[in-house]
Parts: C-alpha cells; structure tokens; sequence
C-alpha cells in the first residue's frame, strides 16, 4: 500500500528538520570547541574545565595562577628593572628558568591539545576536523613562541658571561677572579665605600708589535650614591713607576724611563717582553702585561683598582651598532677613515686625497664604525682631544643604554659584548654590579683628565697626580641642570665635504702653537658639561 502524498511531505519535512538540528549542533558543538581551547591558550588548562577532563584543569589552572602571580608579586614588590637586572646576573637562575619555560610550555601545549580533543563534537565532518586541527596548531605555535624567544636570549645571555666572565679572561694570575664584595651581608658594599674599576681600550688587529693600551679610564664609584668620577691617564704619559715588588723595578728603579718609547701605553708590552725573558719571575702570572699596567696606575694614580675590563676596540663598533647607535655632541670637526703618513718631522698627518668622512659639531646619533672613529681620531687634534672624546663616548653608552632598548635588541648586544669584552668581576657578583650601575645611571658622573694642561707628561710629579685624584673623590659633586630633549640627537650623522685646500686639514699639534679641539677641561667637571 502506498503512502498518501501529504504523508511523505510530512515525512520529508521531519527528516530536513532532523538533519538540520543536527548540522545546528555540529555548529554549535565546533563553536563551543574553539572556544574553549581558546581559553586555554589565554591561560593553561582553563578550557579544560568545561570539559570531562575538568580536574585536570584545576590542576594546570592552579599552577599557573600560582607561577605567574608569585612571580608578578616578586617583580612588583622588587621593583622591574631591579628584578630583571639581578636575574640576569645569575646564570644558575637563567638556566632553572629556561628550563621552566620550556616545561611550561610543553605542558600548555598538551592543555591545548587536550582541550580541542575532549571538547570537538561527537560527529564532526572532514573539514570541521581539519579546521579544528590547523587552528589547534595555530594556537600551540602561538603559545610556544614566546618560550622559544626566552630560551634564545637566556642561551646568548649564558654564552656570553661565559666569555665575559671567564676566570682565563682577565686577572692578575689567571685564577679564578676575587670577588671585591661580600655575599653574606644585606648590603654586599658595606666593606667597600668606594670601587675602583680600570677600563683598557686595545686593539689586537692594528698591524703592530705587541699590545698597547691607547684608552686607560679609571672609574670610581661610591658604592651608596652611585656618583662617580672618571679620571683618564695619557697614552704618552713618561717616567711611569713600577711598584718596588714588580720585577720591572729592578730595572727601572727610577721609572719607566728610556726616551720617547717608554710610554704608559707600552708598559704591556715591556712587561711581557721581560717576561719571556726572565720566566721564573713571573711564575703563576699568566698575564704580565695587565698586571703590570694595572699595578703601574695604581702607584700613579693612588688607588686600589679592584677590577679590570678589557675592551676590544675594533669589537666596540659591533657594540654601538647592537644598540642602535649612540647620540654624542661633537664639538669640533673630526675626521673618520681615511689613510695618515708620517713625515720628515714624526708629525701625524692625514692624507687629503684619501677617502675621509668629517663629522661636523653638533649632536648626532652613530652608527659603530662611526663612533668608534671619532673616539680614536687624532690626526688634526691630540691625545687630550681624544682622551675627553672617549670618556664623552663612555658616558654616552652607560646613559643610552635604556632597558627597553636592551630588550629588544639584547641577543645583539649580549653577543658583540661576549666577543669583544673580557672582566675579572666574578660572575656571581653580576647581580650586584647590575644593581649598581642603576645607582651610576641615576648619580652624578665626574670627569678629571690629566692632560698637557695640568701634568707635565714628560716630568710628570706623580704626587701632585695623586693629590689631585684624593681631592676628586673627596669633592662634593653637583647635579647637573636638567637637560632639554635635541631635536637634532636623532639625525645621522652627516658626511660632511672635504675641506678646501687652503683648510687645516692635515695638521698636527706643534711645539708652540696648539690647536683648538674644543674647550679646554683640565680640572674635575660634570661629564655632562664637559661633553655638551
């Protein structure tokens, strides 16, 4: 018997409605699963508890409300930069955290999966199963991003304090560094009211014998304030001491003294020269060149230096281009690259037919090459032109150096200075430094360089050098005026044409006629005022 017609319209009619309430809750159910394994991307297992796995959620829930509010709590009540800069001091930290990180991230990973596999609909077509899938990826690959970048930067940070800090590095014997602070007080400088950090520029690559130090900064910090002085000491300085326990006073016992070559900048290599020659007397010294430039400042300068860094001068340009550039006032015109002779006199001289950039006065940003450049340029100045450039460029480093911008481009950073930076500070003892160089930052920074305009370089009466320095570090600092934002400290720097031929270009200082590089700073100055 057949079905009336009207019966199978009825028929018909149910069966669409079937089907579409089905395809209504495939809808729905497929809404409710990407939602869900959303939540659990926002925060680790939170999907999870509209689902039948719902205690596995509290479960991961609970702990990563658990680590993040711990965390957040810690940073807070620590202070962010504080915490950041003592987290990178420790190594043994970093690492516990990338390993946190990565299981971390693992386990959020799962919750995700998880989520998309106990929340996805019962029937669910091909595609909504591919859908689900790719956006699930989409989510893990989102979520896993983030961890990846921290482990990159904790492995370049890691990397290179191992450099950095290698107890083979720097030091006077080689050993493991000594550590010039104590650990087991709430304030590790209480013994050590002042710190005394010695800064040596060289250049391994320059074509010459031996290694000479052409930058000798001194930094001493007051360890409670933060406020520092700088003191530099000339390349060209004579006559220097050897300490009488140093091997080398033996046989300069009235001071480094054989002409024009024995100069505070060869003291290095005289020392590793006496070293290879008489061996049993340098026994468990591996570095006699820095001991004995730093033992020879000491007895100049009056101070106990208690560590060293070492910089790499070629290696300096990749530091300034990691961060940027770096913003310097330059007061007078320099000239960068080009080729220089020597003539009949011994004069330095720049050849103007060479290929030469002239940065002209004013406040300019500069990429590495650049700055490096104008740091150690002399050829139309001298070295007291050079020397007040470079302490001018150390201070700009250590004021740009903005925490935000050492984020973003820190796996650079931290890679140009574990390449061209070498320190006796221990590595335990980074926490502590990092904390105190906030303190420098927010400080007053004082220069006093000894130039031809106060010390006699040639008879130089190195206990009036050491009065000097004590009167420094016993003056009482001013605070800078506050400065005013320079629209021009963001232009780069301008390759500015080469001088006409009836210009100085290729001058040096003469005996009796001295040439002007800027104003003349030879007493104990606001760094600020001495570079702006």
């Amino acid at each position: 018997m057949s079905t009336p017609r009207g019966d199978r319209g009825v028929e018909h009619a149910a069966h669409r409605t079937r089907n579409d309430f089905r395809a209504s809750q495939q809808r729905s159910g497929m809404g409710r699963a990407l939602g869900l394994t959303t939540l659990s991307a926002l925060l680790p297992g939170l999907g999870l508890l509209g689902t039948r796995r719902r205690g596995v959620g509290i479960v991961v829930v609970t702990l990563a409300v658990l680590g993040l509010g711990a965390a957040g709590v810690y940073a807070v009540s620590n202070g962010l930069t504080t915490t950041a800069l003592e987290t990178a001091g420790s190594t043994r930290t970093l690492q516990v955290i990338a390993g946190v990180l990565v299981a971390g991230t693992v386990v959020w990973i799962a919750a995700i999966a998880l989520t998309a596999l106990q929340a996805r609909p019962r029937r669910t077509t091909g595609v909504q199963k591919l859908g689900l899938g790719i956006f699930t990826t989409l989510l893990c690959l989102a979520v896993s991003a983030p961890a990846a970048l921290g482990v990159r930067y904790i492995s370049a940070h890691v990397d290179a304090v191992g450099k950095v800090f290698s107890s083979e590095s720097v030091g006077a014997s080689g050993a493991t560094p000594t550590s010039a602070i104590r650990q087991d007080t709430e304030n590790p400088w209480e013994d050590l009211p002042r710190v005394n950090l010695l800064l040596l520029g060289s250049d391994a690559a320059e074509a010459r014998e031996g290694t000479r130090t052409d930058t000798m900064i001194v930094l001493s910090v007051d360890t409670t304030t933060g406020d520092s002085v700088m003191f530099s000491v000339p390349r060209n300085l004579m006559r220097v001491p050897f300490p009488r326990e140093h091997p080398l006073h033996e046989v300069y016992p009235a001071g480094y003294d054989c002409g024009d070559q024995c100069l505070m900048n060869a003291v290095w290599t005289e020392a590793e020269k006496h070293a290879e020659e008489f061996p049993q007397l340098y026994a468990g010294d591996a570095l006699p060149g820095l001991t004995a430039t730093r033992e020879v400042l000491e007895t100049v300068l009056g101070l106990e230096l208690h560590h060293t860094v070492i910089v790499n001068l070629q290696g300096f340009e990749d530091l300034i281009d990691a961060m940027g550039g770096v913003v310097v006032n330059i007061q007078e015109p320099i000239p960068v690259g080009g080729r220089t002779y020597t003539d009949a006199a011994g004069k330095l001289q720049l050849d103007p037919t060479s290929d030469v950039t002239w940065l002209q006065p004013g406040s300019q940003r500069l990429d590495g090459a650049t700055a490096l450049g104008y740091s150690r340029s002399r050829v139309t100045t001298d070295d007291f032109s050079r020397m007040r450039r470079q302490r001018c460029m150390v201070a700009a480093v250590i004021d740009q150096a903005e925490p935000m911008t050492l984020l973003q481009r820190y796996p650079q950073i931290i890679g140009a200075v574990g390449d061209n930076v070498a320190t006796d500070i221990p590595a335990q003892d980074l926490d502590e430094w990092a904390t105190l160089t906030l303190r420098v930052q927010a400080g007053t920074m004082r220069s006093l360089p000894f130039t031809s305009s106060n010390t006699d370089t040639v008879d130089p009466n190195f206990s009036e050098i050491r009065a000097r320095v004590y009167d420094a570090l016993h003056a009482t600092p001013v605070p800078p005026p506050p400065s005013t934002p320079d629209d021009a400290a963001t232009t780069s720097s301008p390759e500015a044409p080469a001088p006409t031929d009836d210009a100085a270009v290729t001058t040096s200082p003469t005996d009796d006629a001295a040439i002007s590089t800027g104003p003349v700073v030879d007493e104990l100055e606001d760094v600020g005022a001495v570079c702006d």
